[in-house]
């Protein structure tokens, strides 16, 4: 089963919720970017990481806007359920954007990075990255992989959301930038089931099926799903 969660920003408390006790070997949790257990490099995390990697079910994460890239790129890439991803340790792993993963019976659309709104104010190569944004040719290739597989898959897991439900946590007109014009046109055309991010820090719902987290624990599918599904 697949499970969701949002920022963790390198807490490893967030390990101790009681929903992820119950979690084994079948099981995966992907956190919706900000993971921030990647900073420096230093000996003390790299222990963290291979605790993290010692988990009995799949950790599974994407990268945000508080995530060191550099780092990020110096783990290896392995192919893994279909998508590439970086390997970290033992079973963690970071699903690299624009990737169409398999878990299970269900199909992922990994969309990680996102915009820094206070970059003005961070240091480039320290901690921020230009990176955190795809370029065009990245979501001109995310979209032809989208094509493969017909436009649909059952979710889609990122750390911004779609404009329009960006508005809805902050308020305010985001950017347009690359990505949140690839999940803008991805909402309108593409076919999914729910929609899960983490950047805002706030467990709710934007009905009918986009998901902020931030600490809650979601499942992917409710335990009694209405019949008939719920795709657009």
């Amino acid at each position: 089963m697949l499970y969701f969660t949002g920022d963790m920003h390198g807490d490893k408390r967030r390990f101790g919720a009681w929903r992820l006790r119950w979690l084994g070997a079948r099981d995966a949790l992907v956190v919706c970017g900000d993971f921030g257990f990647l900073w420096n490099g230093s000996q003390e995390e790299r222990e963290v990481l291979d605790w993290i990697g010692r988990r009995k079910y799949q950790v599974l994460f994407l990268e945000g806007t508080h995530d060191n890239l550099d780092l990020l790129d110096s783990y290896p890439v392995e192919e893994w359920n279909g998508g590439l991803t970086h390997h970290i340790s033992g079973n963690l792993r970071h699903l690299i954007r624009g990737e169409v993963f398999t878990i299970g019976d269900r199909t992922l659309l990994a969309l990680g990075g996102g915009e820094s709104r206070d970059a003005a104010f961070r240091k480039a190569g320290e901690n921020w990255w230009a990176r955190e944004l795809p370029t065009l040719p990245e979501v001109e290739e995310w979209a032809r992989r989208l094509e493969e597989w017909g436009n649909q898959v059952d979710y889609v897991a990122s750390h911004q959301a779609p404009t329009n439900v960006d508005s809805c946590f902050t308020g305010k007109v985001c950017e347009v930038t690359a990505l949140t014009a690839f999940m803008d046109r991805f909402q309108q055309q593409g076919q999914f089931q729910r929609w899960f991010f983490g950047a805002y820090h706030q467990d709710r719902v934007v009905p009918p099926k986009y998901h902020g987290l931030f600490e809650r624990v979601e499942r992917a599918e409710p335990r009694h799903p209405s019949k008939g599904g719920n795709r657009r």
